[in-house]
């Protein structure tokens, strides 16, 4: 573990020695402990028999104990009910998925590898903290590497938080946004979003937007300039995911037309071997003389770029003279397979939370800041990491310790990305605080390929 306050110089000199330097430090697990300027309340567990609670860790002395808290009678009322608890200082605890123990390094210094990208994210947010530093926003931050060591013990250095941010672990985060939940502690995560992390947790905040909000966006917009009998959703044949994918976007079509087609879209799918071997992949899919538009959600550069690939790459090669526009996700920006041509060519809209755009005057101030602490510019990771220390740093100086509460109603001028934080509620239930399951961030940008360049649209 290592500890920074927020008004601590960044190091002189060669600044990618900072990089290094940074890991290293959080390589000593036996680090403990982090020098404060207040001490921050701790919220200690309830010794009611009635209490559940759940252990978890190898051993006596890494073992967590949590109590189950009924906050009902707390919440269960407005929001300008809320005890804000506001502080002169707050205390963050970073989980962050380095992941040392298991990385080469080197990789310290390659912006494409895993701990690079986490390097340039946490550089970001370095950069973030003396920003907010110079606005009067006090932090003590404590950084741990969720990946390496015992994640329970870490955990436990994570008690008198005022706010916790990762990890990236599916298993860790939901260990961790329970044990948020039990102990009045927001966890934000940055790096996941999934509807099975927690439930009943109005201390949980997803800053990744959804896949089915990307889903939902996609359609929305196709649907919002294009025809229905224009659309193609596109899958491959026999998989499941695909199926399911079609399934939900067909969902949302029916519901926006709400006129009793449960199915008002074309669906097509593929059979991935043509698309290597065979000489047509498409069949007559196209429509002449109009605007095809195909709607791709395959989305994971493990399972699923080398398919996303071939189908646009094959797409553009047989469309001949007819004009297609390709909808898809992030994936279609991300992966190196994917060149211009094909952006060109297909015309495509990409759904994704971030959008750089490199003429804008905030972007080149950050650029040269950057550069001119880092010796280097900022990688797309970088950006988000200062994005989101920004929003949750000025989120806390205003609302106070249930921050949380108050997203959806704070605006932040942002680098790359804005948040739309909305609360996620059970089905059928009313707005109220004990109904809330977690709370999820909405903004999606859809970039259209034009003038040569990708333009965000909203």
């Amino acid at each position: 573990m290592t500890s920074a306050q927020n008004h601590q110089q960044l190091l002189n000199g060669n600044k990618f020695l900072f990089f290094i330097l940074a890991c290293f430090l959080l390589s000593l697990s036996a680090c403990s402990g982090t020098k404060k300027a207040t001490k921050p309340k701790v919220i200690k567990p309830s010794t009611s028999k009635n209490d559940k609670s759940v252990q978890r860790g190898g051993g006596r002395m890494d073992t967590i104990q949590w109590t189950e808290v009924d906050r009902t009678k707390e919440y269960n009322s407005t929001i300008e009910d809320l005890d804000l608890e506001k502080k002169d200082r707050y205390k963050i605890s970073l989980l962050f998925p380095f992941e040392i123990s298991t990385s080469d390094q080197g990789d310290v210094m390659d912006q494409k590898s895993k701990l690079g990208k986490m390097t340039n994210y946490y550089a970001g947010v370095r950069m973030a903290l003396n920003q907010l530093e110079n606005e009067g926003i006090n932090l003590d931050v404590d950084v741990l590497d969720a990946e390496s060591g015992n994640f329970d013990r870490k955990l436990q250095q994570c008690r008198d938080a005022d706010v916790i941010i990762g990890p990236r672990s599916k298993e860790h985060l939901s260990v961790t946004a329970n044990f948020g939940r039990n102990n009045n502690i927001p966890v934000i995560s940055p790096w996941r979003s999934s509807t099975k992390i927690t439930s009943d947790n109005n201390f949980f905040v997803q800053l990744k937007t959804s896949l089915r909000n990307h889903f939902t966006k996609i359609v929305e917009h196709a649907k919002s300039e294009y025809s229905d009998d224009q659309i193609v959703l596109l899958g491959r044949q026999r998989t499941k995911t695909d199926f399911s994918y079609m399934k939900y976007m067909q969902q949302v079509a029916a519901a926006i037309n709400n006129d009793g087609n449960n199915n008002p879209l074309q669906e097509f799918y593929l059979d991935v071997d043509s698309l290597s071997t065979g000489e047509f992949a498409f069949d007559s899919t196209f429509i002449e003389g109009k605007t095809t538009v195909f709607l791709l959600p395959n989305h994971s550069f493990s399972a699923d770029e080398d398919f996303v690939y071939n189908a646009a790459r094959k797409m553009n090669g047989e469309k001949g003279l007819e004009n297609v526009v390709l909808y898809g996700m992030p994936i279609l920006l991300e992966s190196d397979k994917i060149k211009y041509d094909l952006h060109r060519g297909l015309n495509m809209r990409i759904c994704r939370s971030s959008y750089v755009d490199r003429n804008n005057i905030q972007i080149k101030e950050f650029r040269q800041k950057y550069f001119d602490v880092y010796s280097g510019f900022p990688s797309d990771e970088a950006m988000e990491g200062y994005d989101m220390m920004i929003f949750i740093g000025r989120s806390m100086f205003n609302y106070g310790k249930k921050f949380q509460y108050f997203l959806d109603t704070y605006e932040s001028s942002l680098l790359q990305t804005k948040f739309d934080i909305k609360k996620v509620f059970k089905e059928d239930t009313d707005d109220n605080f004990k109904n809330v399951q977690y709370f999820q961030n909405d903004h999606l940008y859809i970039l259209t390929f034009e003038n040569n360049k990708f333009e965000a649209r909203q």
